[in-house]
Order: C-alpha cells, then sequence, then structure tokens
C-alpha cells in the first residue's frame, strides 16, 4: 500500500517510532522521526518530552522548514534542522529517522567503515555510510543542518560520529526498516571484525543483487506491518 494521504502518514509515522523503540533505537525522551507528504516544506515529527515507544498520533506536530509548529500542541525537537535541511536538500527523502543506536555509535567512533558484511550492509552499498565528524553537539541550526546534509549526500545514512545516525527513506516504513538493518549491520561487523583494516570478500555484483532481491517497496510494507504486528499492545 502506498502512503498517499496526511492520516494514513500520520499512522505510518506514529507506528515507526514505536517500532523502533521495540527494536532497541529508544533512548529515554531523545531520538525522532519525521515525515511528509511529495512536495510539501513542512514535516510531521515525533515531539520533545516523550520516549519513542510512547508515541500516538495526536503527540504528533507539524513543524515547518524554519520550525514553526504549525499544528500540534506538543513541544518542537531542538533538532529539527536534521530533518528540515536534510529534506530540503533532497527532494526524494519523505522520511527521516535520527536515533542514537549503540552498535552505530560504536562503529563510527571507532572509525570503521561500514561495509557489506551482512544483507543488511549491502543496502547502503555503493556509495556506503559516510561519517559526520565536523562536530558532535546537536544539530540545533539550518548551518548545522545543512552541514549534515551535505554529508550525507546522496546516501540512505550517515553516522554522526559520538552521536548518533541520521536515516532517510522515499517512505516511512524505508527509513524505518532501514535505521533497524543499519544498526544490524553495525553489530554484525563489530563481531566478525577483527580490526578496522581487515578485509571483505564482497563483490559489487552480490551486493547489488541483494538489493535488487530484498531492498524493494514489495518487500517493506510487509516487513513493516510485520513489526507492527509485533508491537506490545498499547496502554490505555
Amino acid at each position: 500500500m502506498t502512503v498517499s494521504d496526511e492520516s494514513g502518514l500520520k499512522d505510518d509515522l506514529t507506528l515507526a517510532c514505536r517500532i523502533l523503540a521495540a527494536q532497541g533505537q529508544s533512548d529515554a525522551i531523545f531520538g525522532h522521526v519525521a515525515a511528509r507528504l511529495p512536495g510539501w516544506d513542512r514535516f510531521w515529527m515525533k515531539p520533545s518530552g516523550i520516549g519513542l515507544e510512547e508515541v500516538g498520533e495526536r503527540d504528533l506536530v507539524l513543524v515547518d522548514f524554519d520550525g514553526r509548529v504549525l499544528a500540534g500542541e506538543g513541544p518542537r525537537h531542538a533538532e529539527y534542522p536534521i530533518h528540515a535541511e536534510v529534506m530540503r536538500a533532497r527532494p526524494d527523502v519523505l522520511a527521516v529517522v535520527h536515533t542514537h543506536p549503540r552498535h552505530c555509535i560504536a562503529l563510527a567512533a571507532r572509525g570503521a567503515e561500514l561495509r557489506p558484511v551482512c544483507h543488511e550492509g549491502c543496502f547502503f552499498w555503493p556509495p556506503g555510510v559516510p561519517v559526520f565528524s565536523e562536530f558532535t553537539d546537536l544539530v540545533r541550526t539550518r548551518e548545522q543542518g545543512e552541514a549534515v546534509a551535505r554529508s550525507l549526500g546522496h546516501a540512505r545514512a550517515v553516522f554522526l560520529r559520538n552521536h548518533g545516525v541520521v536515516v532517510v527513506g522515499a517512505t516511512v516504513p524505508e527509513a524505518c526498516y532501514l535505521a533497524i538493518a543499519l544498526e544490524r549491520a553495525a553489530e554484525i561487523q563489530l563481531l566478525t571484525q577483527s580490526a578496522p583494516e581487515a578485509e571483505f570478500h564482497h563483490t559489487a555484483e552480490e551486493e547489488a543483487l541483494l538489493k535488487q532481491q530484498i531492498l524493494t517497496q514489495q518487500h517493506l510494507r510487509p516487513v513493516f506491518e510485520y513489526y507492527a504486528r509485533t508491537l506490545p499492545p498499547e496502554r490505555g
């Protein structure tokens, strides 16, 4: 199913927050997910002050690229420029995940390049996952957001060194699943790679084949719905 309306977008966004939390990417009240419809210069996003696992549709806030809250009553995250500037630079990006997954942080801090060790690692090759290291503070200004967007380039994700990740997608399910896949890829690489310079034998042809067979829109929606089915019941 393709999300083509605002209500469906918000429903997917809420599910994505809860799925990411259930998959170990919650970090107290930190981390956030945002999504928009094609052509929008605004986006719905998780509010500040609550955890990913707590997000309901009524909690979402609508924010424009300049940080103005257009709808919703919750407080806006200070790091909204991550979403605004990535979306401004990449019209193809309709969903952005920013979380603090531990294996991704460890891999980037180690100075290792993500390699296609497993299927999930292949999803990001080419061009790989760049590491943003201009600063490790929060991304709170347009200029800082632009720097992150430049580092991301045309990739599917960027490591924010000593901070977290930014993962993008053409749909909410895609960005959500890629964030989960990136953390798994980082974990497996840390488990298997004895040193940053260790070699991996994986051809470009193999990487392309795996992306074609697995990372497709026809698979992303069913995977997203699977994760949704496994969520714990919402609290009343």
